[in-house]
């Protein structure tokens, strides 16, 4: 943004460095690119994710979007993070499990769909004022990603995650941030967080949207309500190449293993 300071700038900068140094620290195992080299990658079988990754779960039903959403955070990660895209006055639905204060509140954020508007001014500019001449042009565009994030989503990759597990930020309610990224700029925003270290999992209460297929996995939720959780059916548009989200798999939630656990103690 035209307005922002040269302080503020240099926060960014910093910022983006801890999430570089962190990722090449030789203590830590990675497999993904990080933000400024290369690692090694840390395999958990016991997770349907199990390295920085994305995910987009698209249906109709928030609080079943929610329940899905909670539930493969917290087998990837107990310690995610949650950022829910609220209207001003808005009332949550008693069966949304954002109502039951499930989540720690130093771990549950709410955001006006503003707070998460992209930071287009600069940001290639910045990079290359940061990073020596002699970088690859790929470090330049990692670093201009990476300012371009909203500053919560900066802030949330600065701070974790920790000790080499890659960590999980739930995004409730994307549909509501249409309006603030075109298509075009979905990709390298998905890419910026994956390559900071951390798996996203969005959902998105509307028409799938035109971008999805910038995600690794695409889910499409169906159910009209959490009542009926167990009939509801999630089946995988895309996925990765193994696993049990796998391009074309399809399950009902009440027999989808993973999950079912979670979703039993939650909604009966």
């Amino acid at each position: 943004m035209a307005g922002r300071t040269s302080s503020s700038r240099s926060g960014q900068t910093e910022a983006y460095h801890r999430v570089a140094t962190r990722f090449l620290d030789p203590e830590t195992v990675w497999g993904l690119p990080s933000a400024l080299g290369q690692a090694t990658i840390l395999v958990r079988p016991d997770r349907i994710f199990n390295r920085p990754t994305s995910v987009i779960v698209c249906g109709s039903n928030r609080p079943l979007l929610n329940w899905v959403a909670y539930a493969l955070a917290s087998i990837t990660d107990p310690g995610f993070i949650w950022t829910d895209v609220r209207l001003q006055g808005e009332v949550l639905a008693d069966a949304d499990p954002l109502s039951r204060n499930l989540i720690p509140p130093d771990r549950m954020n709410v955001v006006h769909p503003k707070e998460l508007a992209l930071h287009r001014g600069g940001a290639k500019a910045v990079a290359e004022s940061v990073i020596r001449a002699d970088e690859p042009t790929d470090t330049v565009r990692r670093l201009a990603d990476f300012l371009r994030l909203p500053l919560h989503t900066q802030r949330l990759l600065s701070a974790g995650p920790s000790q080499g597990q890659p960590m999980v930020l739930v995004l409730s309610n994307g549909h509501r941030l249409v309006a603030f990224y075109p298509t075009d700029a979905v990709g390298p925003t998905v890419r910026a967080i994956v390559e900071s270290g951390a798996t996203l999992i969005m959902t998105f209460a509307d028409a799938p949207p035109e971008g999805r297929l910038v995600f690794e996995t695409v889910l499409h939720l169906e159910g009209n309500d959490t009542r009926g959780w167990r009939q509801a059916s999630l089946t995988a548009e895309k996925g990765p190449a193994d696993g049990p989200l796998r391009s074309g798999s399809a399950y009902r939630l009440g027999e989808f293993d993973p999950v079912t656990d979670i979703l039993a103690s939650g909604l009966g």
